[in-house]
C-alpha cells in the first residue's frame, strides 16, 4: 500500500475571482449549445425554497474566502450515478474552483464485490466468498443503508482492497469509517500491509468502526477478521474514506435500476445519513419510474414525499435538489412519454417539500431530444443511457447551474 508524504499534501486554497470561473464555465457551456438548451440551465426554488440554500451557500463562502469547513454533499441515484461520471465531473469542477486537491472522497461501495459496475476511479480486489443485496432485488429481504446495497461473508478471513487511481480527483486519506450492520459485534479489523501507527475505534452498536491512520494514504488492504466462528456473517454498507482537510466531501451512492421505492427500502439511510452531517442532498432518480408502460403519477408523487421527509429528519432545513430524468426511449424505439408525467410529479413534490429543481429535461431539449444527444454521440445504443462524454456535460451543467445559483446568492447579500 501506498503511503504519501504528508510536506507535499499541504493545501493552499485559491482565492480566485468567482466572476472568473463563472465566465469561463459559460465559455465551456457555448460548445453544448447545439445539444443543450443552456439558456434553461438553472435551479429553480419553488415558494422560498431557496431559503434552505442560504446556509449552504455561506459554508462554501467560508471554505472559498477563508480556507474553513467541509462542505458535505451527497448525491443519491439510479443507474446514471452509479457510472460515476457525473459526481465526478463535479469533483473535478469542484476542486478547479476551491483548490486543487481540496476535499476527501467520501462514501464508496466495493460494487465489484457485488459483480456490477464500479465507478473508474477506484479499483477493488478482494478474497473470501460474499453474496449481496441491492435495494432493486424485490424478492430478497435484507436490511440496507445510504449506499442501497449491501454485501456479506460468512468467512472467518476475508479481505477487500481499494485503490485510488492516479487521475482521481480525491484519492487522499487518512482515515475510514467502515459502515457495517450494528449486529456485528465479533469481527475486526486489521492492516496487514501498514507498517505506521493507526487507531481503530469500533462501535458496533452503532453501525460502525472508524480507523484514523497517522499517515497519508491512497489505497487500503482491509483485512477481516471474525472471532465468531459459529457461522455468522459480516455485512458492509459502504466506507467513508476522510482526511480531515477543508474542502468539498462529494459522496455518491447509486444503484442500476433503482426507483424512488428502491431507497424506501433502505432501513438504516436515515441513521447513516445523520452520520455523514451533509450539507447538501441531490436526489437523482424517476428514470425507471417511469420506464414502464403503465405509469402512476400520484403514487410515485407520494413516494417521493415520503422519501424526502424521511430524509428531512436528519435536518429540516436541509437543502435538497431533485433533478429531473432526461428524455429517453423505452426498448430504443419508443418514446417514453410518461417522463413529462414524472417531470410534472417532480415539481410537485418540491412545491410540496420546499426542494429545488434542476431541470435536466427541458435543459436536454424535451420530448425526443434523446435523438439529437444520439446523433451527437453522447447517447449508449439503449438510447436510455448516456456514454460518458455525455455523463460529463451533464456534470457541467450541474455544476454551471449551481454556480448560477451561488452568484445570486452573492449579489444579493453585497454589504
Amino acid at each position: 500500500m501506498r503511503m504519501l508524504n504528508k510536506t507535499s499534501l499541504v493545501i493552499a486554497f485559491c482565492l480566485t475571482g468567482w466572476s472568473v470561473l463563472h465566465a469561463q464555465n459559460n465559455a465551456g457551456m457555448n460548445s453544448l449549445v447545439p445539444v443543450a438548451e443552456t439558456g434553461m440551465n438553472r435551479f429553480i426554488f419553488p415558494r422560498n425554497s431557496g431559503k434552505t440554500y442560504e446556509k449552504l451557500f455561506q459554508r462554501l463562502n467560508d471554505l472559498v474566502m477563508r480556507g474553513e469547513g467541509t462542505v458535505n454533499i451527497v448525491q443519491i441515484g439510479d443507474s446514471h450515478i452509479q457510472a460515476g461520471f457525473i459526481p465526478e465531473e463535479m469533483r473535478k469542477n469542484f476542486t478547479a474552483y476551491v483548490s486543487s486537491g481540496c476535499g476527501a472522497r467520501g462514501l464508496i461501495f466495493p460494487y465489484r464485490i457485488a459483480k456490477t459496475n464500479n465507478p473508474a476511479d477506484y479499483v477493488v480486489k478482494f478474497t473470501g466468498k460474499w453474496v449481496s443485496c441491492r435495494n432493486v432485488e424485490l424478492k430478497k429481504t435484507c436490511s440496507l443503508g445510504l449506499t442501497g446495497i449491501a454485501t456479506e461473508t460468512r468467512d472467518t478471513l476475508a479481505t477487500m482492497i481499494f485503490r485510488f487511481k492516479n487521475n482521481a480527483v480525491f484519492r487522499q486519506f487518512n482515515r475510514v469509517r467502515i459502515f457495517h450492520d450494528p449486529t456485528d459485534t465479533t469481527v475486526c479489523f486489521d492492516f496487514p500491509d501498514l507498517e505506521g501507527r493507526y487507531m481503530v475505534n469500533p462501535q458496533p452498536h452503532k453501525g460502525y468502526t472508524d480507523v484514523d491512520f497517522d499517515f497519508i494514504l491512497d489505497s487500503l488492504r482491509i483485512r477481516i477478521v471474525k472471532e465468531d466462528t459459529t457461522g455468522s456473517s459480516f455485512r458492509l454498507y459502504g466506507i467513508d474514506f476522510e482526511n480531515g482537510d477543508p474542502g468539498i466531501v462529494y459522496s455518491a451512492a447509486g444503484v442500476n435500476g433503482a426507483e424512488v421505492t428502491s431507497f424506501l427500502r433502505c432501513d438504516q439511510l436515515e441513521s447513516q445519513l445523520r452520520l455523514m452531517h451533509p450539507d447538501w442532498i441531490i436526489i437523482s432518480l424517476g428514470t425507471n419510474d417511469a420506464y414502464p408502460l403503465h405509469f402512476d403519477k400520484e403514487q410515485f408523487v407520494s413516494n417521493y414525499k415520503s422519501l424526502i421527509n424521511s430524509i428531512r429528519k436528519v435536518d429540516p432545513g436541509l437543502p435538497v435538489l431533485l433533478t429531473v430524468p432526461g428524455d429517453s426511449y423505452r426498448k430504443r424505439r419508443y418514446d417514453n412519454l410518461n417522463m413529462i408525467a414524472a417531470r410534472e410529479g417532480i415539481f410537485e413534490v418540491a412545491k410540496e417539500t420546499g426542494c429545488a429543481v434542476w431541470d435536466f429535461y427541458t435543459i436536454m431539449g424535451g420530448t425526443k431530444s434523446i435523438m439529437k444527444w444520439y446523433k451527437a454521440g453522447l447517447v449508449a445504443r439503449d438510447k436510455l443511457h448516456f456514454d460518458k462524454q455525455g455523463y460529463i456535460i451533464q456534470g457541467d451543467l450541474l455544476f454551471d447551474a449551481f454556480m448560477d445559483a451561488w452568484e445570486s446568492y452573492i449579489d444579493s447579500h453585497k454589504e
